[in-house]
Formats: C-alpha cells, structure tokens, sequence
C-alpha cells in the first residue's frame, strides 16, 4: 500500500477490512484484497498501478472496462475456499467482489 499511497487515495478500516478501495480523487479505480495478492483495476489505470508496485511479481491483475460491469465469472471451488459468499459466480463485477468480501 505504502508504494501507491504517494498517487492515489486509499480508503480502509485496517482493524476490520479486508479489501482495499484505490482512490484517483474522488473516483474508485480498483480494489486490492489483502490478504491475497490480486487487484481489480479499471483498465486505463492498470498500467500505471502496475509500473508503480513492478517490485511485487506475485500480483495477480484483474483489468475490467468498469468496475460496475457484472461480467466477471470465476469456478465456485475454487471462489468458495477462499473468499466470502456470493451469490452469482458466474456473472459478477468488481463492486460485487468488493461488496461481499469487505469485513
């Protein structure tokens, strides 16, 4: 977090959230879980992001157009083991990601 915090805002409750929200002003453009290494980020925000933490090779990047689109799908197993319920894994948008794995 540290390294984005000199260009974006970032908005967490550290005792109680699990999923960070990436601030451009005023407007989100990502989320970052933390306790795994994966970032939802709009697409026109993602290479900056990336040049930014380029010294954290494990990061997973989830690159959508909005971050409204439910139009992200990901195998029940495997979303079930290791992140709160959701309720359609076979249709969904970061903001839904975000929304059921918060606390």
């Amino acid at each position: 977090m540290e390294t984005l915090k000199p260009h974006y805002n970032i908005n967490i409750e550290m005792d109680t959230e699990k999923v960070v929200v990436l601030l451009l002003g005023d407007k989100t453009i990502g989320y970052i879980c933390l306790n795994y290494p994966l970032i939802f980020i709009e697409s026109q925000y993602a290479l900056e992001v990336k040049n930014i933490r380029h010294t954290f090779h494990d990061i997973e990047y989830i690159m959508v157009d909005m971050l409204s689109n439910p139009y992200l799908s990901v195998d029940p197993d495997f979303y079930n083991a290791y992140f709160d319920f959701m309720e359609n894994l076979n249709a969904f948008s970061a903001e839904d990601f975000y929304f059921y794995n918060v606390n």
